[in-house]
């Protein structure tokens, strides 16, 4: 198999404007975990898209990938068009945020590549946290309660989340209580996105990773999420990979009601929740692509997550054979 790796901010999708510092680290260490575990495999041939700015993987992956160098002033479709013969699937990982990701799976469909990603309505669904919101409770998942935010809308006494709709990971994502900060980040909103509130629920603050295949979810790891607060907006400076492992028959359940409720999802998944402090589970939303927890799986559990996705990719039911079962500290800074 040709695979196209393409990690939207390491690739070249902000190639004409500056890098957010705040994606990045993010998106460079899921890449090189995606190719350290690629590199593994027989029988792939690799086309990373790069970003001249960028520092390129660990050295060793060199012998086994091509690189595909993006420069400034670059048209990242033309070229992906041009060279559309040296590749037969793709692994996208793009932000959700303005559609980011659905456009460039659309992309692709229409080239009639193989996709290590979820069905178009399942990420188009994903990308919009309060339908996600309006499907998981029709289907009786329990949710952290989400609404539209308006300059209508009256706000109770006490602490609240308010975040950008399509927000990926903590961009956009405030908490506020005082006057004072409300001013502060209602200030620094940009006009044409659509945000919702959410009330602040106190509890841990976890991921689940899982892999979905035809309406099935296969729970790998829990994480969990180290939180700071700067200016009123969330930080996630480190994430703890495969915790809480007396909890998988409970997860595994969770996973797959989501997968009943969400059919068109394939492949990786991370599945944000808050464990309150009564111990309910309530889901913040749904990432239908690769998170930065990927980074840990291999050395926490033996998993080697991008084999098991090319197996359902050739209609294979993934089978897991552990190996490691400890957690695994992710330095996101």
């Amino acid at each position: 198999m040709r695979l196209l790796v393409f990690e939207f901010i390491t690739g070249g999708g902000f190639i004409n404007q500056p890098l957010p510092p705040s994606l990045l680290q993010e998106g460079y260490l899921m890449r090189n975990a995606l190719l350290d575990d690629l590199c593994l495999l027989n029988k792939l041939e690799l086309l990373v898209l790069h970003d001249e700015r960028v520092a390129f993987a660990v050295e060793t992956h060199h012998k086994y990938i091509r690189y595909l160098i993006i420069n400034t002033g670059k048209d990242i479709q033309e070229l992906l068009l041009e060279k559309s013969s040296l590749y037969d699937a793709v692994w996208l990982i793009a932000p959700e945020t303005e559609g980011i990701l659905a456009r460039w799976a659309q992309f692709f469909n229409k080239q009639g590549k193989k996709m290590c990603l979820s069905g178009q309505e399942a990420i188009d669904l994903c990308q919009d946290k309060l339908a996600t919101f309006n499907r998981l409770q029709k289907a009786g998942v329990a949710c952290i309660p989400s609404f539209l935010f308006t300059s209508k809308v009256v706000i109770e006494p006490g602490l609240w989340v308010l975040k950008a709709n399509d927000s990926v990971g903590c961009d956009e994502v405030y908490l506020l209580q005082e006057e004072q900060h409300w001013k502060a980040v209602l200030a620094k909103l940009i006009p044409e996105h659509r945000y919702i509130l959410q009330p602040y629920i106190a509890g841990k603050v976890l991921s689940l990773s899982c892999l979905f295949y035809q309406g099935q979810a296969f729970f790998i790891c829990c994480n969990e999420q180290q939180m700071t607060i700067e200016r009123q907006q969330f930080i996630l400076s480190a994430c703890w990979v495969n915790v809480q492992t007396e909890k998988c028959q409970q997860y595994q359940q969770l996973c797959q009601s989501i997968a009943a409720a969400i059919p068109q999802l394939f492949g990786y998944i991370g599945i944000d929740f808050i464990e309150t402090e009564a111990g309910e589970n309530l889901i913040l939303e749904i990432n239908p692509r690769l998170t930065s927890s990927y980074a840990g799986i291999n050395e926490a559990t033996g998993l080697n997550v991008a084999e098991l996705v090319l197996a359902m990719l050739n209609k294979k039911i993934p089978i897991f054979k552990k190996t490691k079962n400890h957690p695994v500290l992710i330095d996101i800074n």
